[in-house]
């Protein structure tokens, strides 16, 4: 652990910048030796004082960079035990939604279809969530078949600068839980999810695909993943018409929902 937190220390040293907090700075490096890999899920970092003596700040100002990684989920700080590297939320712990005929009964079974993919270039909604990317984004369009009788449209959209292998991943595997996709293809663990919701009309084309008719009542659902450091790296559009089925929000890890 000691020869690891010597990448903290070197990723300190070199980002010594004018009027940047020392507690920023520490943060800051404390992230970039995760996102390198040189700190790695479960691993326990030093106590207190000896990162202390390591980086040549107070005491207060590492108990300050930690508290701020430990309230951000990068840092898990068990009393009696340590500080450790947080490890993330299974993908099957982070299902968005998942749909039941009744309260309390068990999730419907779903299916999810993968329309097409594509390059956009656009400004659209997401880009004020994703941030700026020159190469365009990757939409997936995908459709959710809920009990075998009622549908969904989904639209998630990620940067292709950050994830240029996106557009190569086998069909196949974009079909599921798109969450895991981002663990395993790119080493991009979700740790959290923010939703939000609208009334909305569903457009002439989507409708068509929906099998529901002019003027039923849609619900659109968007969400934003985020990773280390509150990275946004996903973002998702879910089109819901009027259906005779519940809707969870934020569900569990149970089997049959939709990520």
């Amino acid at each position: 652990m000691e020869q690891n937190f010597n990448h903290v220390v070197a990723e300190f040293a070199q980002a010594a910048e004018p009027g940047v907090p020392k507690h920023v700075r520490l943060r800051n490096a404390v992230l970039a030796a995760i996102r390198k890999g040189y700190l790695k899920p479960g691993d326990q970092l030093p106590p207190e004082q000896e990162v202390s003596r390591a980086v040549g700040l107070s005491l207060g100002t590492v108990q300050r960079a930690l508290s701020n990684l430990a309230n951000e989920r990068a840092l898990v700080r068990e009393q009696g035990r340590g500080t450790f590297i947080a490890k993330p939320m299974a993908p099957d712990d982070l299902w968005q939604f998942r749909f039941v005929a009744a309260y309390g009964k068990e999730p419907l079974p779903v299916s999810i279809a993968l329309l097409d993919r594509q390059v956009l270039t656009d400004r659209q909604p997401w880009l004020d969530v994703l941030g700026y990317d020159e190469r365009g984004y990757c939409e997936l369009r995908r459709l959710i078949v809920v009990n075998a009788d009622y549908r969904c449209l989904s639209r998630i959209y990620v940067r292709i600068s950050r994830f240029p292998k996106i557009m190569k991943i086998q069909p196949s595997k974009l079909t599921g839980n798109f969450k895991r996709v981002m663990a395993d293809e790119f080493d991009a663990a979700t740790h959290t999810i923010e939703q939000f919701a609208m009334a909305v009309d569903l457009g002439k084309d989507d409708r068509m695909l929906l099998k529901v008719g002019a003027g039923t009542p849609a619900m659109e659902v968007n969400t934003i993943g985020r990773t280390f450091n509150r990275e946004a790296i996903t973002f998702q559009s879910v089109w819901m018409p009027a259906g005779k089925y519940y809707l969870e929000l934020l569900a569990g890890a149970r089997p049959n929902g939709v990520a």
